[in-house]
């Protein structure tokens, strides 16, 4: 019989393989317009961090907005050892996501065929809460190999 710990990394293991299994069907079917389920996925993200975690969004600049959710992720979440937000202007940011614990299920998903990781709590929290401040932003994901993480980039689609 296995233990306790053995029994949680069991679940955890049974949960990244429903969670890649879905995913990459998501993706065989749906290609790009996956991206439709990172709104709701980061809404609820969103609503977590404001209601258990102090985020507010409103009145914000979207660079604060975005280094406070980085800063929750990297301190609360522990999911990432640093996330690094650049801001050129109001029309495109940058999130360097150094040491990101979801690389291995990333890179998971892109060898099954998924093209983006459409499923990156960073992203969709990040995404969600710019559309809140009603900015229209296109979003894209790559790998960071240097950083063992991701670049994500938003760019302004008006």
């Amino acid at each position: 019989m296995a233990t306790d710990e053995q029994k949680k990394a069991n679940r955890l293991r049974l949960t990244e393989l429903s969670l890649l299994s879905l995913s990459t069907s998501t993706w065989n079917i749906l290609g790009d317009t996956a991206f439709s389920f990172s709104g709701p996925m980061g809404h609820q993200i969103l609503n977590i961090m404001e209601k258990e975690m102090g985020l507010e969004i409103a009145g914000e600049d979207p660079a604060d907005v975005m280094m406070e959710i980085s800063r929750i992720f990297v301190d609360e979440f522990g999911f990432a050892s640093d996330i690094d937000v650049k801001a050129t202007d109001d029309n495109h940011y940058e999130l360097r996501v150094r040491n990101c614990v979801n690389r291995t299920l990333t890179d998971k998903l892109m060898e099954a065929g998924v093209e983006k990781p459409f499923i990156c709590p960073i992203l969709n929290a990040c995404q969600a809460a710019l559309r809140r401040m009603d900015y229209k932003m296109g979003e894209n994901v790559e790998k960071w190999v240097d950083g063992k993480g991701s670049i994500i980039t938003f760019v302004n689609r008006a």
